[in-house]
C-alpha cells in the first residue's frame, strides 16, 4: 500500500427511498449526523480515485461506475479499422469476418505470405497464414489458402470439408458407419440440432403463438403478439376451458443430420497414445485452449488461427437523468471525445502530504512508520477547477472510526479558494505589484518537496491557511496518533490493516455559476451551486513506539 491516498466516496451508497414525509425528515437529519465509516465493508465498494469517477451537470452529483450506464457506439475490428454493423453481429458473431487472425499458440497478429515467388506484380498462391513472432504458419497444421480475400470462408471450407453439410429432412433409416474418430464441427452440429428442434416444435404444437410459419421462435414480433392474444379474445367452444387433446411427445435426435453427437469409444485411447508418443510439449496450455473458438483442443495438432476479436466504442450515461456524461467520436480513427464530463473538471483535487518538524529536531514522520503517542501535522491541499471562485468548508470527527481513534483537528475547516484561470494570466500577472504576498505560484499545488515546520517563517495557527496559491490552497490537519501496538506480543492481528491511519473528511463545496437559460431571470444572472462529499485520506501507517519515547 503506497502513502498517502486519497479517495473520494460517490453518493450513490447511501441512496434510500423514504416512504413518508416524517421519515425522509428524519433520515435528512440522521444523514447530517452520521460520519463516514471507514472501517465498514460497504466502503471498498463506494471509494474511487477522483480519475475514475464522473460529474453530471444536471444532477449536479458525483458518478462512479456502478451510477452510469454504458451504450455501445460501434464495433470495430482493432486490426483493419473496419466498422461492423451491429445486424453483421447479431448473426455471425463478435469476431472480425474478414482476413484478420491471431496465431492459436502465441496470440500474436499473424500475417499472409505466398509460398512461391511470382514473376507479375500479383504474389501467387498458395498463401499461409505466418506469425511473425513465433514462427508458427498454418502450414503445420496443413492449411493453405488460394486467395489474398476472403480468408473466413476459406477457412471455414477447410474445416467443412470432411465433415457433413445440414439437412432439413428427417429420417428414421439408420445411417451407414461413419467415423467417430473424427470431431464434429460445432457449428455444424448446432444447425442440424436446431433445424430439428425446429421442425419437432411446428409439428408436436402447431398452435404455439411464439411459433413463426418459419417454425423460429419471436417474442416481439406483431405476429407472435397477434397470436397470444387470439387465445385470450377467442370466445369459441374452447375458450376458457382446457383442451383435453393430449400433446404428441417430441423425440430425440437419432442421426448425425438431426444434431446427435456421438462420442467415440477410442478418443481416450487415441489421446493417450498420443501423448505418450509426442510428449507433454505436444499439448496446448489453459491460455490457448480458452482462445479456441472451437472445443475441445488438447493437442497442438488441433489449433485453428483464431479470428480476431472485436473491440467497442462505448458512450456513458447518468442512470438518474439519463444525461450522456461520456460520447466518444463516431470515426474509428479518432481517439477524442464529444462529451467526456470528468469529475477533474469539477470537483477539487486534494493531497496531503506531511509537515515535518523543525530541522533542529532529529525525529522525521516517516509514513510507513509514523510514531506513536505524538501528534504529526500534514498539510492538505485543494485546488479548484472550476473558473469561479470556491468556499470550501471541511468537516471531520474527533476521533477515526474503528477501534484505534486517533484525534484529528483541522485547523482552518473553512475556507476560500480562487478561480483557475489561464497559465498565461499567471505568468503575466506575476510581476504586477498589487499581487498580494501570501498568492504563490500554482506550481507550489503537489509539490513532492518536504516542508518544515517554521520554515520561510511559517507556523501552524488555528483559523489561517498553510499556503495560498491562485486557484489552490493549504490548510493543515494534525493527527494525535494512538500506540496500537500498546497490546501488541508479537501474535498476528485479528483484522488486516488495522494500523493503517484513515480520515474521513466531509467537504462541501460552494460557489456561483451562470444560470442556466430558464432561470436567467435571476440577479446577474447568477445561480448558487453546491456541492458535498465524503473524501478519505489514508496518511500512513502506524508504527511501533520507539525506545526513546517508551523511556
Amino acid at each position: 500500500m503506497t502513502f498517502p491516498y486519497t479517495y473520494i466516496s460517490c453518493p450513490c451508497n447511501d441512496v434510500s427511498v423514504p416512504v413518508n414525509k416524517a421519515i425522509e425528515y428524519d433520515a435528512d437529519i440522521e444523514d447530517q449526523e452520521r460520519t463516514f465509516d471507514t472501517t465498514s465493508s460497504r466502503t471498498s465498494y463506494s471509494l474511487y480515485p477522483i480519475d475514475h469517477l464522473m460529474y453530471c451537470e444536471d444532477c449536479q452529483q458525483i458518478r462512479c461506475p456502478r451510477c452510469t450506464i454504458e451504450e455501445i457506439v460501434c464495433w470495430y475490428c482493432p486490426s483493419c479499422l473496419f466498422e461492423i454493423p451491429s445486424s453483421q453481429i447479431k448473426s455471425e458473431g463478435n469476431r472480425c469476418q474478414r482476413n484478420c487472425f491471431n496465431c492459436p499458440v502465441c496470440l500474436a497478429p499473424t500475417t499472409v505470405n505466398a509460398l512461391e515467388v511470382s514473376d507479375g506484380h500479383r504474389p501467387a498462391g498458395p498463401f499461409v497464414l505466418a506469425c511473425a513472432y513465433c514462427n508458427w504458419t498454418s502450414r503445420e497444421i496443413g492449411i493453405q489458402l488460394d486467395k489474398l480475400t476472403h480468408m473466413s470462408a476459406q477457412l471455414s471450407m477447410v474445416f467443412n470439408r470432411n465433415l457433413r453439410g445440414t439437412s432439413s429432412k428427417l429420417s428414421l433409416v439408420p445411417e451407414p458407419a461413419v467415423d467417430l474418430s473424427k470431431p464434429e464441427n460445432p457449428d455444424i452440429v448446432f444447425a442440424n440440432l436446431k433445424s430439428f428442434l425446429k421442425t419437432q416444435l411446428s409439428e408436436s404444437h402447431p398452435d404455439n403463438p411464439l411459433l413463426t410459419p418459419s417454425g423460429d421462435i419471436n417474442y416481439s414480433s406483431p405476429s407472435s403478439f397477434a397470436r397470444i392474444m387470439s387465445l385470450y379474445t377467442n370466445l369459441g367452444p374452447g375458450y376458457g376451458r382446457n383442451s383435453n387433446q393430449k400433446p404428441s411427445v417430441m423425440r430425440e435426435s437419432i442421426s448425425l443430420e438431426e444434431g446427435l453427437r456421438v462420442t467415440s469409444p477410442t478418443s481416450d485411447k487415441d489421446a493417450i497414445n498420443k501423448l505418450c508418443t509426442e510428449g507433454y510439449p505436444s499439448t496446448t496450455t489453459p491460455m490457448q485452449r480458452a482462445e479456441q473458438i472451437h472445443t475441445p483442443c488438447n493437442f497442438t495438432s488441433d489449433l485453428r488461427p483464431v479470428p480476431m476479436l472485436l473491440r467497442t466504442k462505448r458512450a456513458s450515461r447518468c442512470r438518474t437523468c439519463r444525461h450522456i456524461l461520456v460520447k466518444p467520436e463516431a470515426k474509428l480513427e479518432n481517439t477524442r471525445y464529444r462529451i467526456r464530463l470528468i469529475a477533474l473538471n469539477y470537483v477539487p483535487t486534494i493531497s496531503i502530504k506531511p509537515l515535518q518538524p523543525p530541522p533542529s529536531q532529529s525525529h522525521k514522520i516517516d509514513l510507513n512508520s509514523i510514531q506513536p503517542l505524538q501528534t504529526s501535522a500534514f498539510i492538505l491541499s485543494l485546488r479548484n477547477p472550476l473558473f469561479d471562485p470556491v468556499n470550501v468548508t471541511l468537516a471531520t470527527p474527533n476521533r477515526t472510526p474503528g477501534q484505534w481513534g486517533h484525534k484529528v483537528t483541522i485547523l482552518c475547516p473553512q475556507f476560500d479558494i480562487g478561480a483557475n484561470a489561464d497559465a498565461w494570466d499567471e505568468a503575466l500577472d506575476a510581476d504586477k505589484p498589487t499581487q498580494p504576498k501570501e498568492v504563490r505560484s500554482s506550481k507550489r499545488f503537489g509539490d513532492p518537496r518536504p516542508e518544515y515546520m517554521g520554515q520561510e517563517g511559517r507556523m501552524a495557527e488555528a483559523g489561517k491557511v498553510w499556503e495560498k496559491g491562485r486557484n489552490w490552497t493549504s490548510v493543515v490537519v494534525e493527527v494525535g496518533v494512538v500506540d496500537v501496538h500498546a497490546d501488541d506480543d508479537g501474535e498476528e492481528w485479528g483484522e488486516e490493516d488495522e494500523d493503517v491511519i484513515e480520515i474521513p473528511v466531509f467537504v462541501r463545496v460552494e460557489w456561483e455559476a451562470e444560470a442556466e437559460e430558464k432561470e436567467k431571470g435571476k440577479e446577474g444572472g447568477k445561480e448558487k451551486r453546491e456541492l458535498a462529499y465524503w473524501v478519505v485520506l489514508g496518511v500512513g501507517r502506524v508504527g511501533k513506539l520507539s525506545e526513546k519515547l517508551a523511556s
